[in-house]
């Protein structure tokens, strides 16, 4: 599982939102079924979430 950091703007309020996914598409995905007024997406950078129950 990734976790994807996006910027999303409505209406010209920028604001940053987090979304965990497998991958850039799904994630993005989200974000628009979240935010369906968003007038821009852009996606700033993803980071992989290790499982800590293994270690």
């Amino acid at each position: 599982m990734n976790r994807y950091h996006f910027n999303v703007t409505i209406n010209g309020v920028k604001f940053k939102v987090n979304v965990n996914a497998n991958n850039s598409v799904s994630a993005y995905g989200k974000v628009k079924r979240t935010y369906p007024m968003a007038s821009k997406i852009t996606l700033i950078r993803a980071e992989r979430i290790w499982n800590r129950s293994i270690l």
